[in-house]
């Protein structure tokens, strides 16, 4: 009688489908991890950031290391997370919605027969996530801000706005995050596509992908600073819209002022989707390996 044949132990494992539902659940639930995890890391850098972008006229910040250190010698460690309490209620559901939307678009919009993406659908992907982030970005950004320059409150900015006056600065924060989506996503997916390998080992995966993101994260937030800028202007309280703002900008400080903030600016974002990515990434790996598709 002839012995068994051995089973090939290559022959991919056959993944079970997961339901629509529980799979955005849980792309929700690694951004939302992710945004935490990197807002803890970065957030002194985004004060900094906000504080240098607000001035005009004579600066009281020569640059990140100033600021921080006569925020810390005024205020204590205590004044170098004001304002962190309304990003951190912000940023679990806009990481959520940007990573999560950007994943489902990206599965959506593949070619049902080569499971890739051409240019033109990473791209609509990748606005697609800016665009559903703002609903929430919005507000947690003027409270964040407002929080960041004068120490108020998630209460006290509500009291005085109102409702409505949390949108404040929408068009350009819009701008902005559609702008960034468009850039990020796509570079990061292809980077990605050529770094890491499938022979790589798995803290060997991570640490490329970790690094993937930030450098694109990185490339993403200089360009749209311009638009931060604006944003962050306008709801720290300097009037005009978006255009208005912009002009006022160029013809009273020149064309660099549009750029004022960009290291702090490049310096939190990279890390914070570096880790966003490298959380998300894993999340993936855990889903996979208790036999579903991720």
């Amino acid at each position: 009688m002839a012995a068994a044949q051995p089973i090939p132990n290559d022959i991919p494992k056959k993944l079970k489908t997961m339901s629509p539902a529980f799979e955005f659940a849980g792309r929700l639930g690694a951004g939302a991890v992710a945004g935490v995890i990197g807002v803890l890391c970065t957030f002194p850098l985004d004060l900094s950031k906000t504080r240098l972008q607000k001035q005009t006229g004579k600066a009281e910040y020569s640059g990140i290391a100033d600021c921080l250190k006569k925020v810390y010698m005024r205020d204590g460690i205590r004044g170098c997370y004001s304002g962190m309490r309304a990003n951190l209620f912000g940023i679990i559901p806009e990481k959520a919605i940007k990573l999560a939307v950007n994943d489902q678009l990206r599965h959506m919009l593949k070619d049902p027969v080569t499971g890739k993406l051409s240019i033109g659908r990473e791209l609509l992907a990748g606005a697609g996530a800016g665009f559903c982030q703002v609903v929430v970005t919005t507000p947690m950004e003027i409270i964040k801000i407002r929080g960041q320059l004068t120490g108020a409150s998630i209460t006290q900015v509500v009291a005085d706005l109102g409702v409505l006056g949390l949108y404040k600065g929408y068009p350009p924060t819009l701008a902005r995050d559609v702008w960034f989506s468009v850039i990020f996503f796509p570079m990061q997916a292809k980077l990605k596509e050529r770094v890491v390998k499938p022979t790589d080992t798995a803290s060997e995966q991570m640490t490329k992908s970790f690094l993937c993101a930030i450098s694109t994260a990185g490339f993403a937030a200089a360009l749209s600073t311009p638009l931060d800028v604006v944003k962050t202007r306008i709801q720290a309280g300097i009037p005009g819209g978006m255009v208005g703002v912009f002009k006022q900008t160029i013809q009273t400080e020149g064309y660099g002022a549009l750029f004022k903030g960009v290291g702090p600016r490049v310096i939190a974002i990279g890390p914070l989707f570096g880790i966003a990515m490298m959380v998300y990434d894993l999340q993936k790996k855990v889903v996979r390996a208790m036999g579903y598709e991720a």
